[in-house]
């Protein structure tokens, strides 16, 4: 399997804005927790409360650090495009896309509705890295895979595809 290009798009960092937002929402929750808690005498009422006050605080930040810290890292070889999603040190292969398979490669503006899965491998508006999308055949059907990449990477893809549709 030899490597025609490699690529790996990571998420940006959390902006100072985003990240006051993110605290005054922090404060203004614990603000309101305590006066709620503060006003209730059951105690029981008072235990379910915060049990599910810790849940809800929990999947919020469980769900904001997977948004940022998702990263790709797409690998093309000779016959496949390889897209595999990284979150933290786990790696899962979620997309493998035979160069035979590949129909056209495109910018994402200029693509059309598909008749197959439409699958989504970006991430914010990152510099340097536009958005394209891959229509391939998968099981008869047309599919689309919108990825995020460089130029370079583009070019790759689209020299790839055409030299084995010749």
């Amino acid at each position: 399997m030899s490597v025609k290009a490699r690529e790996t798009l990571d998420s940006k960092q959390i902006s100072v804005p985003a990240l006051t937002i993110v605290a005054l929402i922090l404060i203004g929750y614990t603000y309101l927790y305590t006066q709620v808690i503060n006003n209730i005498t059951d105690y029981q009422l008072k235990t379910i409360i915060s049990f599910g006050c810790l849940v809800v605080m929990i999947s919020l930040f469980l769900i904001s650090l997977r948004y940022v810290t998702t990263s790709f890292e797409m690998l093309l070889t000779h016959d496949r495009l390889i897209i595999d999603r990284k979150l933290y040190f786990w790696k899962k292969t979620v997309a493998e896309i035979r160069i035979n398979d590949i129909k056209n490669v495109l910018p994402a503006e200029e693509a059309e509705k598909v008749n197959g899965k439409t699958k989504n491998y970006t991430l914010t508006n990152l510099k340097g890295k536009r958005k394209y999308a891959i229509h391939y055949e998968e099981q008869g059907k047309i599919c689309c895979a919108k990825i995020q990449c460089s130029t370079s990477f583009y070019n790759s893809i689209k020299k790839q595809a055409k030299i084995r549709q010749v």
